[in-house]
């Protein structure tokens, strides 16, 4: 038995005693900081061309919209396919869309439009590959260090939110997105080398072959069967409509309530994926004992903080609240994925996961599209900060509530 193994005070790292995690965790944070290299030039390049918060919003729409509608079908063929081929196909299209970004942005042949067209081709790639990482990360471990993988992941996704935007804000300030997505690409490319020396634990796909309409009903009603499972679903959605989506409103909100160019917006991102880190390696700390209850209790000063970051004018402080941000944020995230990863059954995993992915990204599109009408002088003029000031406190009643109803004497793992 490992160190690692044995000392139940570094639980959250008892995932690295196994080799293939190992390896595909650093696979994943090659493509994850590719990511952030490639949606961060995108956000800055979108507010150069138009510098309108309904634009950027678009391109959020674009992005998230394929998760929504085809999350589903992505999370079927994982519980029906090849879960590492799906993988190493995955990545390969992804390298061919920033690829063909590359070559657009070199030959000047950019525009808005392009923008959101190659923008849509990477949110269907993403529609397949999220609910595959997951059902893969549950199949390098056993089921005893699922949490210990699920946290490890979160810390991984975040440290890339740190790692990506401080590393790409120079480029995106020097206008050198050509050389951003060529990064991209060159992670996604070790990412596929390593994902195809992997070798999966034994794994039960979905046996009964039925059609692809009752096999995402099916997906459905088993998460619905677990309650905890579902709530927790439901009220992923709720905070990232009402409360991640206003990443949409940062390049407006740090030149117009912060006084600093739009390029700065990078640096807060940073910030939250610094203080995300943080709170993923927390999480992992009490991984074994997460509920629902934990989860939406530890939503409660995201929303706070959400709430007053909208009235924050000066940078540096803002910087310091999107930190404080960033830990409650993936805190409670990685607490409700868990409890929904040790609900479910490994024939489901695929469908129920493409279902998180749908609450936690799929309906950002909505959540973007809201605050950018709400936002803009084409909207309801509202601009950035009232508006985040609005649904901030709308993402708190409704996190309240799940705490008030949680916190009642009744059995909820059914």
């Amino acid at each position: 038995m490992s160190f690692l193994e044995d000392n139940t005070k570094l639980t959250a790292f008892r995932a690295f005693s196994h080799r293939e995690f190992r390896k595909f965790y650093v696979g994943s944070i090659a493509a994850q900081v590719g990511f952030w290299f490639s949606h961060i030039s995108y956000q800055a390049l979108m507010s150069d061309l138009t510098k309108d918060e309904l634009w950027v919003s678009m391109l959020f729409v674009v992005t998230f919209l394929p998760v929504l509608f085809f999350g589903p079908l992505g999370g079927l063929l994982a519980d029906r396919l090849d879960r590492k081929k799906l993988l190493l196909s995955s990545y390969a299209a992804l390298i061919v869309v920033s690829g063909i970004q590359v070559f657009l942005v070199a030959v000047d042949a950019i525009s808005p439009t392009i923008l959101l067209l190659t923008s849509f081709l990477i949110g269907l790639v993403m529609a397949v590959l999220s609910p595959v990482v997951q059902a893969v990360t549950a199949n390098t471990v056993p089921p005893e260090d699922l949490a210990s993988a699920i946290s490890l992941q979160a810390m991984s996704s975040n440290a890339s939110r740190v790692m990506g935007p401080a590393l790409c804000a120079p480029l995106v300030s020097s206008n050198l997105y050509e050389i951003s997505w060529s990064l991209y690409s060159i992670g996604l490319a070790l990412a596929l080398i390593i994902a195809a020396g992997i070798t999966l634990l034994p794994y039960e796909l979905e046996t009964e072959q039925v059609a692809v309409k009752q096999g995402l009903l099916d997906g459905i009603n088993h998460a619905r069967e677990r309650r905890d499972a579902w709530q927790a679903l439901l009220l992923v959605g709720f905070i990232s409509i009402f409360g991640v989506s206003h990443v949409a409103l940062t390049p407006s909100f740090t030149e117009n309530s912060l006084g600093k160019p739009s390029s700065y917006f990078a640096w807060l991102g940073a910030a939250t994926g610094f203080g995300a880190l943080i709170g993923a390696l927390a999480a992992g700390s009490f991984t074994a004992s997460s509920t629902l209850k934990r989860g939406s209790s530890l939503a409660v000063p995201y929303c706070l903080l959400l709430f007053g970051f909208s009235y924050v004018t000066n940078f540096e402080i803002a910087i310091v609240v999107q930190i404080l941000v960033g830990f409650f944020y993936i805190a409670s995230f990685t607490t409700l994925q868990v409890v929904i990863q040790e609900l479910v059954s490994e024939e489901f995993r695929g469908r129920v996961m493409s279902l998180f992915n749908i609450a936690w990204a799929g309906l950002v599109p909505i959540g973007t599209l809201l605050m950018g009408l709400l936002a803009s002088s084409t909207g309801f003029d509202l601009g950035a900060s009232d508006t985040i000031t609005l649904t901030s406190l709308a993402c708190l009643c409704y996190v309240g509530l799940v705490v008030v109803r949680n916190s009642r004497p009744t059995d909820l793992n059914t």
